[in-house]
């Protein structure tokens, strides 16, 4: 299988970060094509020569889509978005930690290999308006879309249509789980190695490991959340993804950390799964963009 991989690269310091740089040489061995597309940057740093294959620098406008937008037409010879002489291709983005362990597995993994679009995680999102029914939401930080898809009409009406959003919800319900939604309109099939539908719904053993008398607000926060009807998994259930095998971490499960988890915890469960990561890759980052006020 011929496999291609497109990072979509954002850095406000004008720089590849480490833990960037480390995902880039995983994804080498997994990929014939490695293709970096960035908004920060107008040349590929010295020490990525060699790591990867073509370095496209872009206008900082259309969030990851329109990043990948214009890494699918170079991988075309006509310029379209087929990605000609690939059997799949995958968009990724730096808003994640790792692979955090050996990513080939996930590749053939058996909860996706009848998919046309796969990924990491399948949440769902409310209603739209007057409807009934949650969307699913195919989480665009790893997009992976095989031959069938993208030789579609679905696949290039899709990607044709990708114009700058004026904000990141815009983008969020347009593209993103917009994308899985016209992808399964036209009869293809999207799976994820995570997928919120099919799993339990949380509960208190899932946070048990952040509750704490020492943070009464947010434990009590915390439990009234995981009742709600529609979470972000990969925010308040990272042991659950890990324990999937999925080798990431979101960024911002420790920069922003929305659901208050007890960062102890979640640093303790990346390190008890990390085979062959720096964990200091992350605090250096956390450390760096805290300097920033991210």
């Amino acid at each position: 299988m011929r496999r291609a991989i497109i990072l979509a690269h954002h850095d406000p310091d004008g720089i590849v970060d480490p833990h960037v740089i480390h995902a880039l040489r995983a994804y080498r061995a997994l990929t014939d094509r490695l293709v970096v597309v960035s908004t920060s940057l107008r040349r590929l740093p010295d020490d990525l020569v060699g790591t990867v294959d073509t370095f496209l620098p872009r206008e900082n406008v259309g969030y990851d889509f329109g990043s990948w937008q214009a890494g699918l037409r170079m991988l075309s010879p006509s310029g379209g978005v087929d990605a000609a002489g690939f059997d799949e291709v995958v968009c990724v983005n730096d808003s994640v930690y790792g692979p955090l362990f050996d990513p080939a597995p996930m590749f053939t993994d058996p909860r996706t290999a009848g998919a046309d679009l796969w990924g990491m995680v399948i949440s769902t999102q409310p209603p739209r308006h007057g409807g009934r029914l949650p969307r699913p939401h195919l989480q665009s930080w790893f997009l992976a879309a095989r031959r069938a898809l993208l030789a579609s009409a679905c696949w290039r009406d899709f990607w044709s249509g990708v114009v700058p959003q004026s904000t990141k919800d815009d983008v969020i319900s347009r593209y993103e789980v917009g994308l899985s939604e016209q992808v399964m309109a036209a009869g293809f099939r999207i799976a994820a190695l995570y997928d919120a539908g099919r799993e339990a719904a949380p509960g208190w053993r899932d946070v048990v490991a952040d509750l704490s008398v020492r943070r009464p607000f947010a434990t009590w926060r915390l439990l009234r959340r995981i009742r709600r009807p529609f979470h972000n998994p990969a925010e308040l259930l990272p042991r659950r993804l890990l324990a999937a095998g999925i080798p990431y971490a979101k960024v911002s499960l420790l920069r922003v950390n929305h659901y208050r988890l007890a960062p102890q915890a979640i640093r303790a469960a990346i390190q008890a799964v990390a085979g062959g990561f720096d964990s200091g890759l992350v605090e250096r980052h956390l450390a760096r963009t805290a300097r920033r006020g991210e």
